[in-house]
């Protein structure tokens, strides 16, 4: 069982180093992409814990917002105020509960995606546009 599992070790190890000089242009990109990963890991992480909650707030303005204009359009358009109070009623749960879901999947996603590319950007905090 030992030997299974050193041969196994190897085996990883020999194809993650067969992989790196494929992936760095030179010596002088490899540590620069070394001395970058400590601050990327930060990045991503700050930015999943403080981003998320502000996708998660944005999201859910944005689909409560939508649902009021939609709901109040059925019951008798959203330029005037009682179409707008009902509709209201039914819009707040149902954006609450979309705009989680959203901001929860665009939180990390932007923190993943946007972080490598730019540590400590605006986008990773999904402060910038939703994609």
């Amino acid at each position: 069982m030992n030997n299974l599992k050193a041969l196994l070790a190897a085996a990883i190890l020999i194809g993650a180093s067969s992989a790196l000089p494929a992936q760095a242009d030179s010596v002088g990109d490899m540590a620069k992409n070394t001395a970058k990963f400590p601050v990327t890991v930060l990045a991503v992480g700050g930015a999943m814990a403080v981003g998320t909650p502000i996708a998660v707030t944005r999201q859910v303005a944005v689909r409560i917002r939508q649902y009021t204009g939609d709901f109040a359009d059925k019951i008798g358009g959203k330029e005037d105020f009682p179409p707008n109070l009902f509709a209201s009623v039914f819009s707040i749960p149902f954006g609450t509960i979309a705009g989680t879901a959203e901001g929860l999947y665009y939180g990390p996603k932007n923190a993943v995606q946007k972080g490598i590319e730019k540590p400590f950007s605006q986008g990773s905090f999904s402060l910038s546009d939703m994609d």
